[in-house]
């Protein structure tokens, strides 16, 4: 089998068609390309487009699945810096949406969103290159903490903002690196 080159779109239903549209145009400063009642197609880049919403119409339904129901749990996005992923998220935060989790995961540095229907959202870092991620997700640290460990992104974005080391920051506590190879 071969993999794919690259991210092409994902297409979401909700019951919340506006709201989702104006969430995502705002947080991925995303253009309608072409929209109608029932579907819209939106796009941050030159791709045709990344997002689509299929409108459902009214409200949701008291039997509609909840968030432990199988379905999309995430979807994952790159910044190429710490400073681009930081100025992401204080973006977001002057719009009143905060990650509800950030975890340094240990090749990536990475804060999940919820969009108005509750669809996760990662936004995310490599602090690693391809060899050094792969080592590390086999090494015993990675077996014995998958997920990795909280961070505040607030404390990143003081420490970017006063030319602090940001290594400590960044990095899970059973990893070591210099900020010269971290991508700030």
């Amino acid at each position: 089998m071969a993999s794919p080159s690259k991210f092409a779109h994902i297409v979401y239903r909700t019951h919340r068609y506006h709201e989702m549209i104006d969430w995502y145009q705002n947080v991925f400063d995303a253009k309608v390309q072409n929209q109608t009642d029932q579907l819209s197609f939106l796009t941050y880049d030159e791709e045709h487009h990344r997002f689509a919403f299929l409108n459902l119409g009214g409200e949701p339904s008291p039997e509609k699945p909840d968030q432990t129901a199988c379905g999309v749990h995430h979807v994952a996005y790159t910044w190429d810096t710490v400073t681009e992923l930081m100025a992401q998220y204080q973006s977001m935060s002057a719009l009143g949406c905060k990650p509800f989790m950030s975890i340094r995961h240990g090749p990536t540095l990475s804060m999940y969103y919820a969009d108005p229907d509750g669809n996760g959202l990662e936004f995310q870092v490599d602090l690693l290159d391809v060899e050094q991620a792969n080592a590390f997700m086999e090494s015993d640290a990675f077996h014995s903490n998958a997920i990795g460990e909280p961070f505040d992104p607030d404390e990143i974005v003081a420490a970017l903002a006063n030319n602090l080391a940001i290594a400590p920051l960044v990095m899970r506590s059973d990893q070591t690196a210099s900020d010269s190879a971290i991508p700030v």
